[in-house]
């Protein structure tokens, strides 16, 4: 094993017992300047100077076996030399090393320096000497004790070297900590039937202590040309990068549904709503709630008053018609094969949906909850024109080709709903009052069936739900009106009619998979017809399918 004579005090080597050795500096490598002023700082060398005028016998020469620089870098051999020789190699030796490039890596990226530039500096001061009178001098018994010693195992001196910490911060800070940033998401948008996506940008922070302790530990383990130290940085990769985004590309399913007779409260709520779900991105495993995507129902976020179920009546609250939004994106999920967390049906059946079909949300209460589980990040897209809601749900095509999915409302049990007729005989014959809506009692769950290459093969019943009736009554006063008393009253009101609106009736095509049990159950008995349900699957929900008399469903 080699014996190192280091003045590196990174290795913190305790220097041989040999003569002469008390001249060498054992003092620690990187030397702290900042007490240093800027007059003493300019005047201090670039480089080390070549040594000159050294007094020693140039007829006695090295013993081989004696090295000069780091073991566990670069060293020349110095037996055979005089003493000129040897110091004029040792200086070269680390001239060439200091003046060579040194890189610092970070990430994929790469910065180069010098080891001069860091304000490197080598003392050889000792080196030679040292060298020289190594095996030279002393008894004879002494002398060949040490030669042999150096036979077996080379001796190697090594400069005192130092780093200047003030010129290493200031390279790292004004090379590599001021590409600094913080991480950026991509972002996609449909442009003229094209998605566009902004790049994502990856975050960048260094850390400038640690870079510099890198840079000190790779100086420390041994100096060599080419020498290279890794910047401590952290990369902060973006929750949606570019090349996720960019797998959105296949439509994955679409739903539209119609709303053109509703009033213009109920249109403007309709289009708020749609317009907050749309361009939404939900990366894979993420869970998003539409009742708080779409925001609460207020005035302050452009809701106006419209049509809503409480309690088996409609009623006018802000919001109205926001259960339409969610509806039809029910349907779009459900066509997209998405993973259905929760999702409640209506207390009352819908004029723009079939049984089962549905999806009431009321803010704080019911919601519907899906989760992207394709694998790919999706994109929600929404339109609507005053007359039609449609939504598409783009992404990354996970089915195979020949993959067809079919949705049919089994409908267990349905109750026709009549109008009540009453009269009153404090009320004159004109006199005629309608209140509530006409809405049948019914049983229903959504089935589905998926067939591969035209082959069945599963079968996948959905939660039951359970839908109220309610009835419209209508009553009729029942006193005689004589011709004076008519006159009278015509001149006196316009109408004695009052009307409690009835839910607004906009019609959705529903898939044509479910008319099928609906009109062999429709209308044709008022018998109760019960059928035994299975228990929901993985896209069942777990949610009582029935509403509590006093919930309010945003959106008849």
């Amino acid at each position: 094993m080699a014996v190192c004579l280091c003045v590196n005090a990174f290795a913190e080597e305790a220097a041989p017992a040999y003569a002469g050795a008390g001249d060498l500096d054992f003092s620690g490598l990187i030397e702290s300047t900042e007490d240093e002023t800027e007059e003493q700082e300019s005047e201090k060398p670039s480089r080390p100077k070549r040594p000159e005028n050294l007094e020693i016998d140039e007829t006695i020469l090295i013993a081989d076996g004696i090295y000069a620089g780091s073991e566990d870098g670069e060293m020349i051999s110095l037996g055979g030399m005089n003493a000129k020789q040897a110091a004029e190699a040792i200086f070269n030796l680390y001239d060439g090393i200091a003046g060579d490039t040194f890189t610092i890596s970070a990430g994929d990226q790469t910065f180069t320096t010098t080891l001069y530039d860091l304000g490197f500096t080598f003392d050889t001061s000792g080196m030679v000497e040292e060298s020289v009178f190594l095996g030279q001098y002393g008894g004879l018994i002494r002398r060949y004790k040490e030669l042999t010693d150096i036979r077996v195992d080379k001796v190697v001196f090594s400069a005192k070297c130092s780093l200047d910490e003030n010129k290493v911060n200031a390279f790292i800070s004004n090379n590599i900590e001021i590409l600094n940033t913080d991480a950026r998401d991509a972002e996609i948008t449909r442009v003229n039937g094209e998605f566009v996506v902004a790049p994502s940008v990856t975050g960048w922070h260094t850390d400038v202590d640690a870079t510099r302790a890198n840079i000190e530990k790779a100086v420390a383990g041994g100096l060599s040309h080419g020498m290279s130290a890794e910047a401590a940085v952290e990369l902060d990769v973006p929750a949606r990068t570019t090349e996720a985004l960019s797998q959105i590309q296949d439509r994955l399913g679409s739903y539209t549904t119609e709303y053109a007779s509703s009033n213009e409260g109920r249109k403007t709520n309709i289009r708020v709503g749609s317009g907050n779900l749309n361009g939404m991105v939900v990366m894979p495993g993420e869970s998003v709630s539409v009742s708080t995507a779409m925001k609460e129902r207020t005035p302050e976020n452009g809701y106006e008053l419209a049509g809503e179920y409480l309690e088996g009546e409609t009623v006018e609250a802000y919001g109205g018609g926001v259960c339409q939004v969610a509806t039809t994106l029910y349907n779009a999920l459900l066509k997209s094969e998405i993973q259905i967390d929760k999702r409640y049906n209506h207390s009352m059946l819908v004029s723009y949906a079939q049984p089962s079909f549905d999806a009431a949300i009321s803010w704080g209460t019911k919601d519907l909850v899906f989760t992207n589980d394709t694998g790919a990040p999706i994109y929600i897209a929404s339109s609507c024109d005053g007359a039609t809601l449609t939504f598409t749900i783009y992404g990354k095509e996970y089915r195979s080709e020949n993959h067809k999915v079919v949705y049919e409302a089994v409908v267990v049990e349905r109750i026709v709903s009549e109008t009540i007729y009453k009269e009153d005989p404090n009320m004159p014959a004109d006199y005629i009052e309608k209140k509530g809506s006409n809405h049948d009692e019914c049983v229903s769950y959504l089935q589905k069936t998926v067939y591969e290459d035209g082959e069945l093969v599963d079968t996948v019943q959905f939660k039951t739900d359970y839908y109220n009736a309610s009835y419209q009554t209508i009553t009729q006063g029942t006193i005689p009106v004589t011709t004076e008393h008519a006159t009278r009253e015509k001149t006196t009101r316009k109408h004695t009619e009052k009307t409690t609106a009835a839910p607004q009736t906009e019609t959705a095509e529903a898939p044509a998979e479910t008319t099928k049990a609906e009109k062999t159950t429709e209308a044709s008995t008022k018998k109760k017809e019960q059928k035994t349900t299975e228990a929901p699957t993985k896209e069942a929900t777990t949610e009582d399918t029935k509403s509590a008399e006093d919930e309010v469903e945003t959106g008849e």
